[in-house]
Order: structure tokens, then sequence, then C-alpha cells
């Protein structure tokens, strides 16, 4: 019969709990023995033999004292005899005797595991013999001289203890009629009484010490058991876990061949396939992984064809996106260098030429027909995955520069530039890149304002947990950004103008991201419109 690997498991550790809880209730069970039968002995049983102990050396004092006594000593005799009352002792130790027995019943828990505690001796009877005794009684009665010195002249005691009494009154009586001789008799015969009763205690006190001290000795032996018990249930507990380990290992060796068919799948082995002779749970595991490695093996076979197409297809997208920048980076220069060649040509035709303004107008556009030959370079550069060339550049010249430029398409636009840029404000950048970048956000900026307006143009240094940063502000005064179209404005060809193309603000997000910066919308200074930041890492010594 074949089990289930959680069925395994559940037996390994079901036995494994059993003998551990089994243990466990041993040693409880014995502990808690051990300890009641400590509490008795402690509690009861010592009290006990210190009191057989005691009352024994007093009633040994009284008859030492009283064999001493001389004649004239009768009278504090007299007075010292009452308070040897050995009778009285041997009912104080039977009522604690009798506590003691109570006491010494050990719990029901213990019963199971441990064994009775070994029976105390008949001391209780004994000392009842002797309570009980008329020895003594039927001495004195016997003895007509020792009769007619009692009160009464009469012996009317019922047992020992009685006459004991009775012998005390009559030494009394006699100390104090001075009849010594006859007093004398008397305090032999209490002697005799007292010596009695010291031998029973004293026997009992012997007997009870030994039955204590095998009670000790079985105390001793049982926590000796309990150890080697708890020690062997401990190891046979440890032994059945090392099996049960060894038996799981064995059941989960499968898994680490199902592990390593894993890794070789991983590392391009597609013919690897797992091992289906395992326990139940691992044989199904292992036959769904072959189902899985051979679906994803003719997968793979079906992909590899779509692959190329898909890759075609790609390369077809990247050249039209290619195409739709390179349109959108030229047509914007194209309409300045457009306006600089009619002012030219509005300026040859007049009389007065001036050949300073005409030369710089030619520098003007010698320099946009330049920028766009770089710009077509830098698309087949970027084509090629070529990385840019970075120098270090002044934004604050490099904006100003840019605003000369486009000064007459801004004024043709009835647009009016307001600048703000720090000093010494440097960043190691693409020229080119950048300031393709800034293009376009001013392009945008004038045309989110069809009837001119204000075009404010900033730089500033930041510092953040991040690092410092140059960071170049483009805001407009046109009707500003909309929110549903807030979150879309850096995606590729996403536009808002009828005839827009949607590439201009996905350069400007590309060329940040080239140069470890962001450009991000942010909320206008100046009035409701449009604000831009372009954010450039700072260069050297100016991020310090």
């Amino acid at each position: 019969m074949r089990f289930s690997l959680p069925l395994r498991i559940f037996i390994g550790f079901a036995v494994v709990v059993a003998c551990f809880g089994t243990a466990s209730l041993y040693a409880v069970a014995s502990v808690t023995s051990l300890r009641h039968e400590l509490h008795v002995l402690r509690k009861r049983a010592l009290p006990l033999l210190e009191s057989l102990r005691q009352s024994g050396l007093e009633l040994r004092g009284f008859d030492e004292a009283l064999q001493r006594a001389a004649p004239h000593d009768l009278d504090w005799v007299a007075r010292f005899v009452p308070g040897a009352r050995p009778y009285a002792r041997i009912d104080r130790i039977r009522k604690q005797l009798r506590l003691f027995k109570l006491s010494s019943k050990p719990p029901r828990l213990a019963r199971f595991v441990m064994a009775a505690p070994l029976p105390l001796p008949a001391l209780d009877s004994v000392l009842a013999d002797q309570r009980r005794s008329t020895a003594a009684r039927d001495r004195i009665a016997k003895d007509a001289n020792l009769v007619t010195l009692l009160p009464k002249r009469k012996l009317t005691a019922r047992d020992d203890a009685a006459a004991f009494d009775e012998l005390v009154v009559a030494l009394r009586t006699t100390v104090a009629e001075r009849r010594y001789s006859e007093a004398a008799r008397l305090v032999v015969e209490l002697r005799r009484l007292i010596r009695s009763v010291h031998t029973a205690l004293g026997r009992s006190e012997r007997t009870f010490e030994q039955a204590l001290n095998q009670r000790f000795e079985a105390a001793e032996q049982s926590e000796a058991q309990l150890s080697l018990v708890v020690v062997a249930s401990l190891g046979v507990a440890l032994g059945i876990s090392i099996i049960a380990l060894l038996v799981m290992l064995a059941t989960l060796r499968p898994l680490n061949h199902l592990a390593d068919v894993v890794r070789r799948f991983a590392r391009g082995e597609r013919e690897a396939r797992a091992d289906t002779a395992a326990a139940a749970e691992i044989h199904e595991l292992a036959v769904e992984w072959n189902r899985m490695a051979d679906a994803l093996a003719e997968r793979e076979a079906l992909l590899a064809g779509q692959r190329e197409d898909l890759s075609r297809s790609e390369r077809l997208a990247t050249l039209g996106q290619l195409a739709a920048r390179m349109a959108h980076e030229i047509r914007n220069p194209l309409s300045s260098i457009g306006l600089n060649a009619e002012l030219l040509e509005d300026d040859l035709r007049k009389d007065n030429l001036q050949l300073t303004e005409a030369r710089e107008q030619l520098d003007a556009i010698g320099r946009e027909v330049e920028r766009l030959r770089g710009i077509t370079e830098s698309y087949l550069e970027r084509a090629r995955r070529r990385p840019e060339e970075t120098e270090r550049v002044d934004i604050a010249d490099l904006m100003g520069r840019l605003v000369d430029f486009m000064r007459g398409e801004l004024g043709r636009r009835k647009v009016h530039v307001e600048t703000n840029l720090g000093a010494n404000l440097h960043a190691e950048i693409d020229d080119r890149q950048i300031r393709s970048a800034l293009w376009n956000l001013v392009r945008n900026a004038w045309e989110a304002m069809p009837d001119g307006g204000m075009l404010w143009l900033d730089a500033t240094r930041r510092t953040n947990d991040h690092g410092t940063w140059v960071v170049i502000g483009v805001e407009d005064s046109g009707a500003g950004i909309e929110d549903q179209a807030r979150a879309r404005l850096f995606e590729p060809f996403f536009t808002t103008k009828e005839r827009g193309t949607g590439v201009g603000l996905t350069l400007v997000s590309e060329a940040a991201r080239t140069h470890d910066g962001k450009a991000e919308a942010v909320p206008p200074r100046h009035g409701s419109g449009a604000r831009f930041e372009l954010s450039l890492p700072a260069a050297g010594a100016d991020s310090s």
C-alpha cells in the first residue's frame, strides 16, 4: 500500500508527538508524585518524628530528675511531676499521625505511573495500646499499702492514665503533710509510668525513623527511574525523528531531480524531462511538468516564425518613428530659415541696405542649416545606437543664443520674451540635443498663443536629496493643459493639435532621460498657461 506524502509526514509527526507526549505525561505524573511525597515528608512526617523525639527526651528528663530527687526536694518534685503529662503527649502524637495518614495519599494522576508509597508501621495501634493500658493500674491495685495513700483510700482509675493522675494528687497530699517516706513510694510508681510511656515513644520513634528512611530511599529511586525513563523516551523520540527524516529525504529526493530538470530546461535544454517514478504527489507534479515542457516546446516552434515577422514589423515601425521625428525636427527650423531669407530679400530690395544686418541674417541661416545637418547626423547615429558626445555647456549662453535666433519668428508672432537666467549654470550635455529639446518647448509655447502673448524663460539651480540640478523653465500665457491630457503628454504620437505629429515632447523626454535628467509639466508661475521644466544634473563644481 502506497501512502501519500502528506500521510507519511503526518504518521512520522504523530509518532514523534506520541513519544514526546508519553514521556511528558510520565514526567508530569512522576514529578507530581515526588513533589507530593516530599511535601508530606517535610510538612507531616518530619514534624511527627520531631514530636516523638522531643517527647521521649522530655520524659527521659523527667525520669532522671525524679531519680536524683532527695527527700528534701519532694516539695519541688510535687510541683514538677504534673508537667510530664505522658499520656497527653501520646494523644497529641496520635493526632499528628492521623493527619499524616490523611495527607499521605498520592494524587490520582500519579497512581497510574508510580507505585504506591511504602506503608508506615502500625504506630497508631502501638500508641493506642499504650494509651489504653491497665497494667500499672492493676499493679497499684494489688499494693494495699500504696492504695491507702490515695486521696479516697482506694483506686478508682480505669486505666494507667487515670492512675497517673491519682498518684500525682496523692503525691501532693503526702508532701503537703510531710510524709516524705510515703511520698517517695509514690514517686517510684510515677517513674514507672513515665518510663513505660518513654519506652513506648522511643520504640515508636525508631520504627518511624526507619520507615521514613525507606520512603526517602524509595523517592530517590523514583527520581532516578524518572530520569532514566525521560532520557530513554527522548532517545526513542530522537531515533524515530531521524528515521522519519531519512524517510522524508528519500521521499523528497525526486524533487531534487525535478529541480535539476527545471534548471537545465531554463538553460536551454528543451529536451530535459522529469522522472515520474516517485510518490503520488511528486509523480503528478513531474507529469504536469513534462506536459508543460512539451507545450512550451511546441509554442516556441510556433513563435519562432512569428518572431522574425515581429522583428521586421518593429524595424518598420522604428523607421516610421524616425521619419516622423526627422520631419518634426526639420520643419521647425525651416520656418525660421524661410523667415530670415524673406527678411534678407526685403533688405536687399531696399536702397538703405545694411551689409551688417544682411551678414548677420546670412550667418543665422548658415547656423541653422548647420544645425539641421547635425540633426540628421544625430538621428543616423541614434539609429546606429551610438552614444551622444557631451561637453560642459553654459546653459544661460545656450538659451541666449536660442532666443537671439528665434527673436524674429517670435516678433512676427507677437510673442514677447522675458528671461531670467542665473549665472554659472553648467551641465555636461549634448548641445545639439538639448537645443533641439528647448526649440520644441518654445515652438509648443508660441503655438499655444496664436494671437501672441508672453513667453517666460528661466534657468536656476535647485538642490534636493538626489543632488544638484540645473532647471530650465519654459512657460507661456496660453490656455494651459487639460487635466485628462496631462498624464499622456510625453507619450509618442500623442497630440492635441490638429496638425501636430505628437513627437515633440517625446523628444524632449528622451533628451532629458539620456542626460540622467527629467522633463515634466508643472503648475505655472505667472498665470494659467502651461509650464514645462527640464532638469539636468549640474556639472563639476556647480553641483557642490
